[in-house]
């Protein structure tokens, strides 16, 4: 609700905003590199150590990707850290339940 209220109306602003359409590399990290695509029960403790090594990648660059974006967002920056934090949670939420789903005892 928060980014819909705060997204500017102004045509220059808005396309300051491109820049976290690079936030669709993390999650296409996270989904690729989790066990929602690669069977975890099927591979060995080194792929399972790569797949949570690509899990905690995700997250750490989509948190790059929200910093760098709201710093570009000039005049737009409410509405980039709505964004940002939006996807954040999102994707905390997708690598938590990863992690969970790859190793449980974690």
């Amino acid at each position: 609700m928060v980014v819909v209220r705060s997204f500017p109306k102004t045509p220059e602003i808005r396309r300051r905003l491109h820049a976290l359409s690079f936030m669709l590399v993390p999650w296409g990290l996270a989904i690729l590199s989790g066990p929602f695509v690669i069977d975890h029960h099927a591979v060995g403790p080194d792929v399972r150590a790569w797949m949570m090594a690509g899990q905690y990648a995700a997250l750490a660059l989509l948190c790059v990707i929200a910093a760098a974006g709201i710093v570009r967002a000039r005049g737009a920056r409410r509405s980039a850290s709505a964004i940002a934090v939006a996807n954040i949670i999102l994707i905390f939420l997708l690598v938590s339940v990863s992690v969970m789903i790859i190793d449980p005892g974690s």
